[in-house]
């Protein structure tokens, strides 16, 4: 018996006999088609995607708006970092973490707070909140809490969703798995984490705590939280809390050890990795799992930045800090010119670019850098280039994330990089035609939206097939208008007139075809 196989994923559903040979022929696909209504996909992974010719699904370079925030008061410090940005639908919000001095000079961590109309403009308001050196005329919103170094990575989101609870719209966590230690350098020695030997008792009140807060400004313990979370975990770095619309529940990214158990924080060898957990109601959480990267290299990835995407919320967009401990660029002398701290002399990073849809999988389609550290040299200390959680709109055709620069130095600041919406990657072809071929799909609406653009002499088409290939009458190459600009919701139309909502119900295959031209994103809407 001979088997012919026609695809990947199919499944037999009728055979002939030929001399002899028993040829199964295969004509619909395992998986059910991708549903479409009112949704966004970007090329950011393979999800839609069957094949690609002569063209390549290619990462694009964030750019530079310049320092969106310089981190000089006393009490924000050097080592300034996990910053999170939060859209309240009013106006946008970043907490990030201060660690300057008190009042005796001793190394302190504090939630400093910014806010901005825009995305562009930032401002540090003064709150009155939280007495910082014997005054309150900050923009401090928590100091640490009794020694839970709940301050040293508090982390923020907006639930804005129908039915929470007013005094918990802003939910937040903090917390770490180890006990303070003592001083070193001006920042905190983390000498302990090899050995992890804490009373139990201290140990009992160590994790990561949870937070609510009716306006983001005042925050108090979230009533339920009556032991901290994941005390077991290492927890040491800037920890995503979100709400997954696909899942219906909470989710925290957080800081693991590849190759640790529960109580072995940091195992010999391990490697810094992100681990899940996930809760309906914020107080039942399940058993934290390792997210998996699929078939690629080990790295350590310091954060993770996991949010959903504000255009696409059923896809996680996360930009990990990744490190490289022992690489060091350049000599003690130029890390001491440039005010580097001794503590970030060997170790670099930059920001790297991956996605989730949901479970404990990562994608990491582009193992390349996101954002590179520069030509700015303080920006080749260890922690440097840490991206912040949270992309937002900033124009009508930009979204802008940001990232901490001069991590280590008196010059710490936070750079805005932007692309256009929906610009992570694209699908990019040169002169020469190409075209991508997308998996089996059901559109759900009357209106098929691109965002693109092409050269002058350049052109997208859309061409629409069944299951098998064969073109559907007035959508097929001969009606295929070629479209050429720049456009982000650009509106696709065939000559015979006809429109999408015809095809409701029926599984569809499109042919993207591309010439000089990019195409960041397609979408089905009503």
């Amino acid at each position: 018996m001979k088997l012919i196989f026609w695809g990947g994923g199919y499944r037999p559903s009728a055979f002939v006999l030929t001399s002899g040979l028993l040829i199964w022929c295969f004509a619909s696909v395992f998986a059910q088609p991708i549903h479409f209504k009112n949704r966004r996909e970007l090329f950011v992974d393979d999800y839609v995607t069957q094949k690609v010719e002569n063209a390549e699904i290619r990462l694009q370079t964030p750019q530079s708006a310049g320092t969106a925030i310089r981190f000089t008061e006393p009490w924000e410090g050097r080592f300034c970092a996990y910053v999170g940005i939060v859209a309240d639908g009013i106006r946008y919000r970043m907490y990030y973490r201060g660690a300057g001095a008190n009042a005796d000079g001793k190394h302190a961590e504090y939630t400093c707070y910014a806010e901005s109309a825009d995305g562009i403009h930032w401002a540090k308001p003064t709150l009155g909140i939280c007495s910082v050196n014997g005054s309150k005329a900050n923009n401090v919103v928590m100091l640490e809490e009794q020694q839970l170094r709940n301050t040293h990575n508090f982390t923020v989101m907006y639930d804005g969703r129908e039915g929470v609870p007013s005094d918990e719209r802003f939910k937040a966590v903090g917390g770490s798995s180890y006990e303070s230690q003592p001083e070193r350098g001006g920042f905190r020695s983390y000498s302990a984490y090899l050995t992890y030997d804490m009373d139990p008792k201290l140990r009992a009140n160590t994790g990561l705590f949870r937070y609510v807060s009716a306006d983001g400004l005042r925050w108090k313990r979230y009533a339920k939280d009556t032991t901290a979370l994941f005390h077991d975990y290492a927890l040491d770095s800037q920890n995503s809390l979100v709400w997954l619309e696909n899942e219906q529940c909470y989710a925290v990214y957080f800081r693991g050890w590849s190759g640790g158990v529960p109580g072995e924080l940091f195992p010999a060898n391990g490697t810094r990795t992100i681990m899940r957990s996930t809760s309906k109601d914020f107080i039942n959480w399940t058993k934290p799992e390792f997210m998996s990267f699929g078939d690629t290299e080990k790295e350590h990835l310091y954060t993770n930045a996991t949010r959903p995407y504000f255009r696409a919320p059923h896809l996680l967009i996360a930009m990990p800090f990744r490190f490289s401990p022992q690489t060091k660029v350049l000599s003690d002398e130029q890390l001491a010119q440039n005010g580097t701290h001794p503590s970030q002399w060997k170790g670099v990073s930059d920001g790297v670019f991956m996605t989730s849809r949901g479970g404990t999988r990562y994608d990491r389609k582009f193992m390349e850098s996101f954002v590179r550290p520069g030509n700015d040299s303080k920006n080749w200390g260890a922690r440097s280039n840490m991206p912040a959680m949270g992309v937002i709109q900033t124009a009508k055709r930009e979204m802008s994330f940001f990232i901490t620069r001069g991590y280590g130095t008196p010059e710490v600041s936070l750079e805005r990089m932007t692309l256009r919406l929906d610009g992570f990657a694209a699908l990019h072809a040169g002169f020469k035609e190409g075209v991508l071929l997308t998996k089996p799909m059901v559109w759900e609406g009357q209106r098929l939206l691109l965002n693109y653009s092409t050269g002058s002499k350049g052109y997208i088409k859309i061409v629409l097939t069944d299951e098998k290939g064969t073109e559907l009458a007035g959508f097929g190459t001969a009606d295929a208008l070629p479209i050429t600009g720049d456009e982000v919701d650009g509106l696709v139309q065939w000559k015979s007139g006809r429109n999408i909502g015809e095809l409701k119900g029926k599984s569809i295959r499109a042919k993207i075809i591309v010439k000089d031209a990019d195409v960041f994103s397609f979408g089905v809407f009503d």
